[in-house]
């Protein structure tokens, strides 16, 4: 007995055109899921020497975001000798350094292929006194700053250590991300496309319990940060910027005092 097949129902000529139009979905549909991942390094260029300059809503803040080598990143945490030999005595040759005034830190990063990965993370806080104190946690094995495809909805969790002694161990960070949405986005520098909304939750647990801190960054496409909201709600937006293969707007030079920057406000020039 013959087996009917679709032909006896449907003409060829149709079953042509069916199959065209299931091609056609399949590839719009392919096309859509490589749009909705981007790629790590186009959303956060890490080059060093790639600066992005923040200025408060008001305009009474500035803030700098920069890319800089090891040895710089370094530098920077003075307070912290003892601190840097450990550091230094574990980093592989191509970690570069994301000093960010805008949330008082410093995150020593490495491009892998699964993405842009954490070994250490330098927070600095100004003490009362005016000196700054400098609190380093450690990453151990492949912890993810920033994944190699981001989509909406993505989710990923770092967990620190605090370098030191026993009881620096006993305190850790825990951080929870995730990629809230994809928006279009104006800024006092213009108007991005694609941009992602990226939450950062983090748990700072020590002896005297746990304290739950929450902001936001936005990332541009090729460009980088061009927002942030801090865990004290201020909101810093990207006014100027330099990527190493981009055109260079204004050449701000790094100084190897951290307060120097970080804890003076200063004005838009008229």
């Amino acid at each position: 007995m013959r087996v009917l097949t679709a032909e006896i129902f449907c003409p060829k000529g149709v079953l042509k055109y069916l199959k065209m139009k299931l091609t056609i979905r399949f590839i719009c549909f392919l096309g859509l899921v490589i749009a909705c991942q981007s790629i790590a390094q186009d959303y956060f260029p890490l080059s060093v020497g790639n600066t992005w300059i923040f200025h408060s809503r008001d305009g009474s803040q500035e803030r700098l975001i920069k890319i800089v080598s090891q040895e710089e990143g370094l530098e920077i945490n003075r307070n912290g000798r003892k601190q840097n030999r450990k550091i230094q005595a574990k980093l592989d040759s191509d970690t570069v350094v994301v000093y960010d005034q805008v949330n008082s830190r410093a995150h020593f990063l490495i491009r892998t292929p699964k993405g842009l990965n954490q070994s250490y993370m330098v927070q600095y806080k100004k003490r009362k006194n005016g000196k700054i104190k400098s609190t380093v946690y450690t990453y151990e094995l492949e912890q993810l700053f920033l994944p190699q495809l981001v989509r909406p909805e993505k989710k990923w969790n770092t967990s620190g250590h605090r370098l030191g002694g026993k009881k620096a161990k006993a305190e850790t960070l825990d951080t929870r991300f995730k990629v809230v949405s994809t928006e279009t986005l104006k800024v006092k520098s213009g108007l991005f496309h694609r941009v992602m909304r990226i939450s950062e939750e983090s748990d700072h647990l020590r002896k005297a319990g746990k304290k739950t801190l929450l902001n936001y960054i936005w990332l541009a496409p090729n460009i980088g940060p061009i927002r942030y909201k801090t865990i004290n709600e201020e909101i810093f937006e990207l006014t100027e910027h330099r990527l190493a293969l981009g055109v260079e707007t204004k050449d701000y030079h790094l100084p190897t005092v951290w307060g120097r920057l970080k804890f003076q406000s200063t004005r838009l020039r008229n």
